[in-house]
C-alpha cells in the first residue's frame, strides 16, 4: 500500500491510478495527515458503491426504514391496482 500526499498526487495521477487499477489502495496525505484513500473500483461494482455512498439516496433508505417500523407499507398488489386506476 501506498501513502502519497496531494502534490505527489497532482503530479503523478496517471501513475498512482495504475497502481490502483491493479489492486493496490493508496492513502492521501493532506498537510501531513491522513485525507483519504483510493481503492480500485471495478465496473461491476459502481452500482453497489454509488448507493453505498450518495447522502440522497442513504436518506430514502432511512425514511423507507422508519415508514417500515411506522406500519407504512403497501402490498405490491395494492400498489399496482392503484397505478392502473
Amino acid at each position: 500500500m501506498r501513502v502519497t500526499n496531494t502534490v505527489e498526487l497532482k503530479n503523478k495521477t496517471n501513475e498512482i491510478l495504475r497502481e490502483v487499477m491493479k489492486g493496490s489502495p493508496v492513502i492521501i496525505t493532506f498537510r501531513g495527515k491522513p485525507a483519504a484513500s483510493i481503492t480500485p473500483l471495478k465496473e461491476e461494482d459502481l452500482e453497489d458503491f454509488v448507493l453505498e455512498n450518495s447522502r440522497a439516496i442513504q436518506k430514502m433508505i432511512a425514511q423507507a426504514e422508519k415508514d417500515i417500523q411506522a406500519g407504512k407499507v403497501v402490498s405490491l398488489k395494492e400498489y399496482l391496482a392503484k397505478l392502473n386506476e
